[in-house]
């Protein structure tokens, strides 16, 4: 996920709700995303900790601890051995977005039907859910804006992009969660 995140911040078309909420925030502070995301990690994670502990695996660490960082590490490389123009000139920019959009929907997708653990991010809405029984999908939609409106206060510009993706990974996970089923 970090790999295709660092594709889809490079193109600044748009990243899922909650990179572009760190992201906003990794500016406005100056600190590094991967720094800013384990730092929001651990705060949910608390509430994941004493609310949601059948939520954590293996998976919750490893997103907790390396998304960020990994994304970190990789727009390093693309931006001292890439070709900057591919983030820039259309049509590759385009190109480039829609390619690590379709297989960062999919990393998640996998990584949230292992069963090996879901980020604070993701088991807060799901905490939330059971505890006051307002549907899941309902929660989530208000968590993923709640992440919108912190990244424009923090001065994050909201682009195309992550509304696609906040519109379009709840359909993709549920879509390979059947077929990891079958």
């Amino acid at each position: 996920m970090g790999f295709f995140l660092s594709f889809l911040l490079r193109t600044d078309y748009g990243t899922d709700t909650w990179a572009f909420m760190n992201a906003s925030l990794s500016y406005r502070t100056g600190i590094s995303l991967g720094t800013v995301m384990v730092c929001a990690n651990v705060l949910l994670f608390l509430v994941e900790l004493i609310w949601g502990r059948e939520y954590i695996g293996p998976g919750t660490i490893v997103n907790m601890l390396f998304i960020g960082y990994v994304s970190d590490f990789c727009t390093m490389l693309w931006n001292r051995f890439l070709p900057q123009w591919i983030f820039q000139a259309q049509p590759y920019r385009a190109a480039v977005f829609a390619s690590a959009l379709f297989f960062f929907l999919i990393s998640v997708s996998l990584y949230m039907n292992s069963g090996s653990g879901l980020s604070p991010f993701d088991a807060v809405p799901k905490i939330i859910s059971r505890a006051s029984h307002i549907p899941f999908f309902a929660v989530r939609i208000c968590w993923d804006f709640l992440a919108i409106l912190i990244g424009i206060l923090a001065g994050g510009a909201l682009t195309i992009g992550t509304v696609i993706i906040a519109l379009t990974i709840g359909p993709a996970v549920s879509m390979i969660g059947r077929a990891m089923r079958h």
